[in-house]
């Protein structure tokens, strides 16, 4: 079971410890592996992932204090838990739990019912697919004041490109065998398979560089580019 423990971080289950906002990366690397081997991105090193059960978990440390130079290792910032889209259509087998809600073990219609005004801010919930059931939730730290000036925008960009990551995650773990590359006019474009295939346009250009960076590193197929 992963509990959720919103200003703290999220229990891992058993006895492998706790996952808590503000422990820099090393720490937050030990506890997570304690849940076996973890992968560690080429190209999003600030990410650091591990599957226990059918849940994948997901520690991503403050890539903005990487950018801003701040001294020491960056601290965990948020940690998100996702399940693929092809096991949506029913519950979870591991409960993940904020307080006494199961979020992946009930339709989502009743996970939000049962949270009410009761949901913590710092809480993001994936939407559901048409199946009902929720795919993926991410319990973030509150965000510590931002520097001054340069650094402050630095920063702000920079957290703009992670969050924009976390909802793009699947792409390369969950969910990437949905997925393939698309050359296109020096660059790849995500294409999510089927008839007809559906191209994902990623308009932050740093984003698109990482998603794609990501995409190859844990070997989606490449399609050559179509004249």
């Amino acid at each position: 079971m992963f509990e959720l423990l919103p200003g703290v971080g999220v229990v891992l289950p058993g006895d492998t410890g706790t996952l808590r906002f503000g422990a820099d990366e090393r720490t937050a690397a030990e506890v997570l592996a304690g849940l076996g081997r973890f992968r560690q991105l080429p190209e999003a090193p600030w990410i650091h992932t591990v599957r226990w059960g059918d849940v994948e978990v997901a520690a991503h440390v403050d890539e903005a204090d990487r950018v801003a130079a701040r001294p020491g290792e960056p601290p965990l910032r948020s940690v998100v838990l996702s399940r693929g889209g092809s096991a949506s259509s029913g519950p979870g087998g591991t409960p993940v739990v904020l307080g006494d809600v199961d979020l992946f073990g009930y339709p989502a219609a009743e996970v939000l019912e049962a949270l009410g005004g009761h949901r913590p801010p710092e809480l993001e919930i994936r939407p559901a697919d048409g199946h009902g059931y929720l795919t993926g939730v991410a319990l973030r730290a509150t965000p510590p004041t931002a520097p001054a000036g340069r650094r402050a925008r630095a920063a702000a960009e920079a957290a703009e490109v992670e969050r924009a990551l976390v909802e793009l995650e699947p792409l390369w773990t969950t969910e990437r065998g949905q997925w393939q590359l698309l050359e296109a006019g020096g660059g790849h474009l995500p294409c999510r398979r089927g008839d007809p295939q559906t191209t994902l346009l990623i308009c932050d250009e740093a984003v698109a560089r990482r998603v794609t960076a990501a995409m190859l590193a844990v070997g989606v197929e490449v399609l050559p580019e179509q004249f």
